[in-house]
């Protein structure tokens, strides 16, 4: 079964920062309130600069918070506790997501960085995610499993989905509304947390869900998914 690391890495703490505010658009969510860890002040000056720019203020913004300036001890204790708490669960999810996606897992290692901000953005391309410090343990573990989700969905059917002629927003309205799937009691074991979803794809999972409880079949429901997305 596939590893998870877990590790704080700075520079992708900062990048994840500027990421964040810099992004307009979250799926009908008030992004302004998303980003509350980040002050007015601060927040303007990521917007009116570069990315470039913008990494090296949060960077030194960053490194004079109390959280650094006490030698990361809090950070280490909250790692190892995330760390301690997902070995309990990893096999159990592992085994559960081969099982709904009909996929085995793609990799056998994920590696979990450690955020100082609140949102918990990934790297497809590297195939690493993060969990926000600030978060309890449930709803960590419930962000490790959504966004290995995410990961083990874009592995098998980015291609397909880009053959079928989805753009990439379609492809990304896909991917985040079938974490309803997180709330299928396969799962019921490792995630406390409903996976509710993003404000626009409410009818979209609704969807999903009805074509879910009748056919079980994770290739189906991607169909469906096209079709739904492209008469939408």
């Amino acid at each position: 079964m596939p590893k998870v690391k877990f590790a704080y890495d700075l520079k992708k703490d900062v990048w994840s920062w500027v990421h964040i505010a810099k992004s307009k658009d979250c799926w009908g969510m008030n992004w302004r309130d998303e980003v509350g860890h980040i002050n007015n002040e601060l927040l303007e000056k990521i917007e009116k600069n570069s990315f470039a720019k913008a990494e090296k203020i949060v960077l030194e913004y960053i490194k004079n918070r109390p959280i650094r300036k006490n030698k990361n001890l809090v950070m280490y204790l909250e790692i190892r506790a995330l760390e301690k708490a997902w070995k309990l669960f990893d096999k159990i999810y592992f085994t559960a997501l081969e099982k709904i996606t009909q996929k085995p897992m793609f990799r056998k290692e994920f590696t979990c960085y450690f955020t100082t901000g609140l949102m918990c953005p990934y790297s497809e391309r590297e195939n690493w995610f993060m969990s926000s410090m600030w978060h309890s343990t449930p709803s960590s573990i419930a962000t490790i499993c959504h966004e290995i989700m995410h990961l083990q969905f874009l592995h098998y059917y980015r291609k397909y989905l880009e053959k079928a002629g989805l753009n990439e927003e379609q492809i990304q309205d896909l991917k985040e509304a079938l974490t309803f799937l997180l709330n299928d009691p396969v799962f019921d074991k490792i995630i406390k947390c409903d996976d509710n979803g993003y404000p626009a794809h409410q009818k979209l999972r609704k969807q999903l869900s009805i074509i879910w409880n009748k056919t079980q079949d994770f290739k189906i429901l991607i169909d469906e998914g096209i079709k739904i997305i492209k008469k939408s």
